[in-house]
């Protein structure tokens, strides 16, 4: 076997290994994880100084970009938490597209409207309104919305603008935003749609999920507070404590809480009871930091450079100014007791994320550092077909061994760009394919898959079962809509 055979056959063992360490033999996601990039790293030709180099670098690269985002993300949702903003946007979510539709309305609202923020940042902002909502839904809350949250976040990335991966792939082979943005959307929203549909029919029709070794109900109160505040006997009336253990019975806990339970709470100072805020106030810091993030997005689009805009505009930044904003409102709401609660359940949290998030990066490093992309950019240029299943081939085989899906998309795009020239195929078209392919089968070596893992009441297993099928459904139905989109085009 040649070398680059051989590296795609450790890749793909390395891959397959990590999933089985963790889901047959029950391994820690960390130990499982480190198993694997030292196989890999070994076993491509990295040597041992490679190997730790690459995991180290991979490690901090990963952190270096978004662990920050991820700390003050997670501070801004467990804020607009105690605020009580999440359980008010779940109940008008609820109110105005019923149970059945709200994961279809929060799963477009990602994919379209948020997406002038990164991908990882918009999850750490609406897993709180997630995990609410999943609450309210009942037994099949929390499979239903992590579904419809990961697939519109994940699907938006590269089919709308202004998301990275879209502005890139359209960059890439030079294709007018206006057109990108008509199709992407169109093909995007239809893509969001049909996979949440898909993945319900999965959970109510099938033995799909399994709430016992799927759900890590757990994580999942511990983020919100939940356990928490019950054992802490809030209210001592039992009002508060007996809506949440009513709202607890047969279901462990998925119908969620009436009301928030912060409100009921004495501040510190002098005794005073907690202030409602109004709905608009309390969600101010979350529009300030998307605004902020925009308005990043825009300058970059009309090609404006302003270094005061720019500094506003990075995600960093934004979130930080955004969770201040918010533990500020939790100062003056709830006092400081609030503001204590806010915080623990906050940093309580981040440890397990970082790690997890680290590691993801280190496997994606360390696969990248073999060549691989090298290997299959090679390959693929040779090759001949018809250029809309092609773009989705190449950019499915390099999301599944590197992970990253808006690098998959935009290598894919590349490769293809002027074989689509060439064809006639419109490029729009090339570019919704790569997009499309870029989807397929996000798993363990994606830091995506564990942020979202953590963060929206997961086991591995049932991350594997959420995250791995929902993406997979989302590529197969974005081609499909590519393929119908090219009758007409």
């Amino acid at each position: 076997m040649s070398d680059n055979g051989l590296l795609l056959l450790h890749t793909g063992i390395t891959i397959v290994g990590v999933i089985a360490l963790i889901v047959g033999l029950k391994i820690h996601p960390v130990y499982s994880l480190l198993a694997g990039i030292l196989y890999l790293g070994l076993a491509g030709g990295l040597g041992l100084d490679g190997t730790l180099e690459t995991l180290t670098t991979g490690f901090g690269g990963i952190l270096a970009e978004i662990g920050l985002l991820i700390a003050f993300g997670i501070t801004l949702g467990t804020a607009m938490s105690e605020l009580g903003a999440i359980d008010r946007i779940v109940r008008g979510l609820l109110r105005v597209f019923g149970t059945t539709r709200s994961p279809y309305a929060l799963g477009v609202t990602a994919g379209t409207a948020l997406q002038a923020i990164f991908a990882d940042v918009m999850l750490v902002v609406t897993a709180p309104v997630a995990r609410g909502l999943a609450r309210r839904i009942g037994p099949t809350g929390i499979p239903r919305v992590a579904g419809a949250l990961v697939v519109g976040i994940l699907t938006g990335l590269t089919m709308m603008v202004p998301s990275v991966g879209s502005l890139a792939l359209a960059g890439v082979i030079d294709i007018p935003l206006w057109r990108y943005l008509l199709y992407g959307t169109l093909v995007g929203v239809v893509t969001i749609v049909t996979t949440i549909f898909v993945l319900n029919l999965l959970i109510d029709r099938t033995r799909f999920w399994n709430p016992a070794t799927d759900e890590d109900r757990a994580t999942f109160d511990r983020l919100d507070g939940e356990l928490e505040r019950v054992a802490a006997g809030v209210d001592d009336q039992g009002s508060v404590a007996g809506s949440i253990a009513s709202g607890a019975g047969g279901s462990g806990g998925t119908t969620g809480v009436t009301r928030p339970v912060a409100a009921e709470r004495t501040a510190s100072d002098g005794d005073v009871r907690g202030r409602e805020l109004p709905l608009w106030l309390a969600l101010l810091p979350v529009v300030v930091s998307l605004l902020l993030v925009a308005s990043g997005s825009l300058t970059d689009v009309f090609g404006v450079e302003n270094a005061v805009v720019a500094f506003f505009a990075s995600p960093t930044i934004a979130l930080l100014i955004g969770s201040f904003g918010a533990i500020t409102l939790v100062r003056f709401s709830r006092g400081m007791d609030g503001v204590k609660r806010a915080l623990d359940r906050s940093f309580s949290n981040l440890g397990e994320v970082l790690l997890l998030t680290g590691l993801g990066g280190s496997l994606a490093g360390l696969v990248q550092a073999t060549g691989l992309g090298d290997v299959l950019g090679t390959f693929f240029e040779s090759s001949a077909g018809p250029p809309i299943l092609l773009a989705w081939l190449i950019a499915v085989v390099l999301h599944v061994a590197i992970g990253s899906v808006s690098v998959a998309a935009i290598t894919a795009a590349g490769i293809l760009g002027p074989v689509a020239a060439a064809s006639g195929v419109d490029p729009v078209l090339i570019a919704l394919a790569a997009a499309s392919g870029a989807l397929f089968l996000m798993t363990v070596h994606s830091n995506f898959f564990w942020m979202a893992k953590n963060l929206l009441g997961q086991t591995t297993t049932g991350a594997v079962k959420i995250v791995g099928t929902g993406t997979s459904v989302a590529s197969v139905v974005g081609l499909l809509a590519t393929l119908l989109l090219s009758l007409v085009l």
